[in-house]
């Protein structure tokens, strides 16, 4: 398989599918990451998070320990992602130089603005892509339930996806502890429902084999 992310944020792809992902890499499939901003983002009182060179080494450092290549766009700071045909085409391009197959991005009701625009651009693109999964990533409480009917057992990738995400230093100081209390209560709530120890879940919005 040659299987795309489209994200919005670095860290995104470790968060959504970081157990997975080392798994279809070991597997011998081809995993690329393409985030659409550069993650940089200016707070209420207008402090500035994530330096722009530092969260790249980071990302580096992240997809050696899953085995993803990174395709970091750069399109806009973070919290400034807008619907663009341009940014459709970019996603294109990318399908189309590496053959993609199956495509996974943010679930289109996620609380996060930046993952709700990321998806509509993603999902512009996938008309030609056999297989199209979409994965929550925000905690937060939305309007609508996520409702995955596609699972992997992540039981023995789960500490690949643990040490991926603290790659991110930055984002890892500030918020590290709720990181790492979300994404492993996810992942025991999915493995309780397909009966193994540890999953991650996905939404089908189509699979063709």
């Amino acid at each position: 398989m040659n299987i795309l992310f489209v994200g919005a944020h670095l860290d995104d792809f470790e968060l959504a599918a970081g157990g997975s992902t080392k798994i279809w890499s070991d597997e011998g499939h081809n995993v690329y990451s393409a985030i659409l901003t550069n993650s940089q983002w200016m707070g209420a009182d207008g402090e500035s998070f994530r330096n722009l060179k530092d969260v790249d080494k980071y990302c580096k450092a992240a997809s050696k320990v899953l085995g993803y290549t990174p395709i970091n766009l750069n399109l806009c700071p973070a919290l400034q992602l807008s619907y663009s045909d341009d940014y459709v085409v970019k996603i294109l391009d990318i399908i189309q130089q590496y053959e993609i197959d199956t495509l996974i991005t943010i679930w289109p009701q996620d609380a996060h603005p930046d993952h709700q625009t990321t998806a509509k651009i993603a999902l512009a693109t996938t008309r030609k892509v056999p297989r199209v999964f979409t994965a929550k990533i925000s905690w937060n409480a939305t309007e609508e339930a996520f409702n995955p009917k596609f699972f992997v057992d992540i039981t023995k990738t789960f500490k690949s996806k643990q040490k991926a995400i603290q790659c991110y230093k930055d984002e890892y100081e500030r918020t590290g502890a709720l990181w790492e209390k979300q994404v492993l209560a996810q992942a025991q709530l999915y493995g309780l429902e397909v009966n193994c120890d540890l999953a991650e879940g996905f939404e089908i919005l189509k699979y063709r084999y």
